[in-house]
């Protein structure tokens, strides 16, 4: 087509003139239902437009209860208190998915993805560096790359939360170098072991996300004298088998999980999905409390809420 050819074919298309078709108004069960829905999940209505909460209505009366053995919708569970500790953290994040703009799809499948019938995974940790009590109610588990930037970011996420979370948080390390995009992440996590057989891990920990263009090998070693550690002894445990044995073993504990990625992080055994921000960290450790308390009163004769 010449020039004056698709003149005339954008002459002729013109300019679409649409109209917005204005949704109806909330029927006044709608209203009441978003409202307890609302409630139950301790969200701020004023997020929502009139539309989001319909939608957040529609997606809590099609979805099922998160809780096994309870049956009706999410809506319904939801506002039956007491019937499922795991209901308001669903509506939860229905209703802060449809905040950000999230499409249905995807909030509906994260829900599955988040709340479906997949057990807790079991870890063991008794060689794994944890910062935090040990009696902490819940533990989150980071598989991360010191040479992935959003490791660096996860990590200092991580560190707000730790502020916030306080004792009732203990944060694990494991080691899962991704050496097909990150050549240097593999010699960085051998340090890092390096470091704690010296009692040093969380310190080359901080020091390596903070330096993440210095993992050279000469560089490591200079991280090393810095933070007061026997150079000598570092040098011969940076390559050890013990060493690339323990790198190997965390990483070969992220390919049983089937993990797409760094960093990821376990919550008491349960694969965080959602967009990771304080909110959604807390709101993840919140639901893990309450699930703690509801097996404590289950342990009991007397009321057994469904978890």
């Amino acid at each position: 087509m010449n020039r004056y050819g698709a003149l005339l074919a954008l002459w002729l298309a013109g300019c679409a003139h649409h109209v917005a078709k204005e949704a109806p108004p909330l029927t006044e069960s709608e209203k009441r239902l978003a409202a307890t829905l609302l409630k139950v999940a301790e969200v701020d209505g004023s997020k929502l437009d009139p539309d989001g909460k319909r939608r957040l209505v529609r997606i809590a009366s099609e979805q099922k209860c998160p809780c096994s053995g309870v049956s009706g919708s999410l809506a319904e569970c939801a506002v039956e208190k007491g019937a499922c500790v795991r209901a308001p953290f669903a509506v939860r994040r229905v209703a802060r998915g449809l905040s950000r703009g999230e499409k249905e799809q995807a909030i509906t499948a994260s829900l599955l993805e988040r709340f479906g019938p997949r057990e807790p995974e079991v870890m063991r940790l008794d060689r794994v560096p944890c910062r935090g009590p040990g009696e902490a109610p819940v533990t989150m588990v980071v598989f991360s790359d010191f040479q992935c930037p959003f490791c660096g970011m996860g990590a200092a996420l991580t560190e707000k939360l730790r502020e916030v979370a306080g004792r009732r948080l203990r944060v694990c390390f494991k080691h899962w170098p991704l050496t097909s995009i990150h050549p240097k992440a593999q010699l960085a996590a051998q340090a890092a072991v390096a470091a704690q057989a010296q009692g040093k891990f969380w310190a080359m920990h901080d020091r390596l996300f903070g330096h993440q263009s210095e993992l050279d090998r000469d560089e490591l070693v200079e991280h090393a004298r810095a933070l007061g550690l026997d150079v000598e002894r570092f040098k011969r445990d940076l390559d050890s088998p013990e060493t690339r044995g323990r790198v190997a073993s965390d990483a070969a504990d992220a390919e049983a999980l089937n993990l797409d990625g760094t960093p990821t992080f376990l919550i008491n055994g349960r694969r965080m999905t959602d967009p990771k921000t304080i909110p959604d960290f807390l709101d993840w450790i919140a639901e893990a409390l309450a699930l703690e308390k509801n097996r404590e009163r289950a342990r009991t004769p007397s009321s057994q809420p469904s978890g």
